[in-house]
């Protein structure tokens, strides 16, 4: 029977609470109070508990007008062994019981109590002055009964106003699906309904300066779990709770919160409802406020847009780190990555265009790396390591970044001489696809185009794209991994490359006048000319073009 958690946690939060109206409110309610106790009923247990005004003494604590349960406990009895009956002598100056009471331990106090004691036990206390006690020779005491007739009378009272319904909670608050609702430590108490689900906010302040909230959470016909949240720092603690479907199945609960620090961290646990009872599933524990569901792929099935938090202080301070984009969705109820689904493409799309842009503005350690660790995810490493400027960003890179010592594959490892041989490293390590994509049929493709030194151009044509001014030229660069497409004021790094008949479909990282894109390509032969088919060209209206080798300059 675990009842000293309750004494423990009302002795440290009740003098804070009842001086904190707001917050009192939500979890105490001070029923009475005279010279040596204070009665309140506590919303969170549904019970009245009659708390000495010292912290050795007697405590009481009811769940219904029919039950009792009396314990002398204080920071004294830490020593008692838990759950433990011990033979016991209690003196009062009126009478002397003698009798056993159970222990019971709980972070630095101890006690023993005695459930619906007996009456000549009641009785010895009944209007007497003072009590001691004596347990394995050891004497204890004595201590102040003083209030003692009014405080049974109280908590009586008190508990027969709970069975009466005087406490009764408020109506749990609706919470629409896929919508977060923020809490904060003054909601501790507050309860939430929506999608069958019941939810139960609940806290304590701890005697080391944390605190602790709980999410308790029920759904129908599935039983009841219990989230719990630790080192919310003590009248700091806030967070988010919403209802949101993970999967095909019921909706389940997402539960956050604020661990402490400048900027970390946020943990995150979802409750699902399953065949087998409600599963609490560990999401993880994420710098910043980034755990927001998001619907990516448009199927009413919510994922999590994260970042991969490794790169957080690898390349730079955290404020400089632009961590690349990571996708978690749930699997066969277990959260998993899955970034690299066809499905999320798009997202990895736009994380590396706002990363590379940041890169190519900043020439910053932290978001040139997190634009090449995107690069990756799609296959595209090659491709836009060859638009860094190397020189720049190594010159903002501060030499302890270049430390190889975060991972089992530094052991004998010296340091890292630059940002290049650094990121490479790091992203292998990592899991992070760095090799070549190009094909040796695709390769050789090429091979044969950048023999055309003029390039290639639509007959006749005048403007920036012709003979004259930007022909499309092909440089073959086996040895980078890529193939460079340049024309007028762009150029275009071909990382991915297949041969399918007498075409090659291409994946390719371009840029030009400032900006960035990505664009897959068809390069098809017709005879000695050759037909270019854009994707990007095509979303802009214009039809494939159909080019021929320029003519040598005279």
């Amino acid at each position: 029977m675990r009842i000293l958690r309750y004494f423990v946690q009302a002795f440290s939060m009740l003098p804070l609470l009842l001086a904190m109206e707001a917050r009192a409110e939500e979890r105490y309610v001070t029923f009475a109070e005279n010279r040596g106790w204070t009665v309140s009923y506590d919303r969170e247990q549904n019970n009245c508990i009659a708390v000495p005004k010292v912290s050795d003494g007697l405590y009481f604590i009811r769940s219904s007008s029919r039950e009792i349960v009396v314990m002398i406990a204080g920071p004294k009895f830490a020593w008692v062994t838990d759950g433990q009956d011990y033979k016991v002598e209690i003196r009062t100056d009126r009478e002397r019981w003698d009798g056993t009471m159970r222990a019971d331990t709980d972070e630095g106090f101890g006690g023993l109590y005695v459930s619906d004691p007996s009456e000549s036990f009641m009785s010895a206390l009944r209007g007497a002055s003072r009590l001691s006690l004596r347990v394995d020779n050891v004497n204890y005491g004595p201590y102040s009964l003083s209030g003692s007739s009014d405080t049974l009378k109280q908590i009586l009272g008190c508990a027969q106003a709970v069975e009466r319904g005087e406490f009764k909670p408020a109506e749990p608050d609706y919470i629409g699906m896929n919508s977060l609702v923020s809490w904060k430590s003054e909601d501790f108490g507050k309860s939430y309904t929506s999608e069958g689900w019941t939810l139960a906010l609940k806290g304590q302040d701890n005697v080391d300066g944390t605190a602790t909230a709980y999410l308790e959470v029920s759904r129908e016909g599935k039983g009841s779990a219990t989230i719990k949240a630790e080192s919310v720092p003590e009248g700091r603690g806030f967070g988010k709770l919403g209802i949101y479907k993970f999967d095909w199945s019921d909706p389940a609960v997402l539960f956050t919160s604020y661990t402490g620090g400048a900027h970390c961290c946020i943990e995150a646990r979802v409750a699902l409802s399953t065949d087998d009872g409600i599963n609490i599933i560990d999401l993880g524990q994420f710098d910043g406020d980034v755990v927001h569901p998001v619907d990516l792929d448009g199927d009413d099935i919510y994922e999590f847009e994260l970042a991969d938090q490794r790169f957080l202080y690898a390349f730079a301070p955290y404020a400089g780190s632009v961590p690349p984009v990571q996708v978690q969705a749930l699997r066969d109820g277990k959260f998993i990555d899955v970034t690299k689904e066809a499905a999320y493409r798009p997202v990895v799309e736009r994380a590396l265009l706002r990363t590379m842009k940041l890169c190519g503005e900043e020439q910053y350690p932290g978001a040139c790396a997190g634009a090449l660790a995107n690069a990756a995810l799609l296959g595209l490493y090659n491709s836009a390591f060859e638009f860094m400027v190397f020189d720049e960003i190594n010159e903002k890179l501060e030499d302890s970044y270049l430390k190889c010592s975060d991972s089992a594959a530094c052991r004998g490892r010296g340091d890292f001489k630059d940002f290049q041989e650094a990121v490479a490293f790091r992203l292998k390590d990592w899991g992070y696809d760095t090799e070549p994509a190009l094909s040796e049929p695709a390769a050789a493709f090429f091979g044969e185009l950048a023999k055309t030194k003029t390039g290639y151009s639509a007959p006749g044509d005048t403007t920036e794209g012709g003979c004259a001014m930007g022909p499309t030229r092909f440089e073959e660069a086996p040895a980078k991994g890529i193939v460079a497409v340049s024309g007028y004021e762009y150029t275009c790094h071909i990382g991915r490359a297949d041969v399918l008949h007498d075409s090659v479909v291409t994946e390719a990282f371009c840029t030009g006048e400032g900006e960035y894109w990505l664009d897959r390509q068809i390069f098809e032969k017709d005879g000695a000319d050759l037909w270019q088919h854009s994707l990007s060209r095509m979303e802009s209206g214009l039809k494939p073009v159909k080019a021929a080798p320029c003519p040598a300059k005279p």
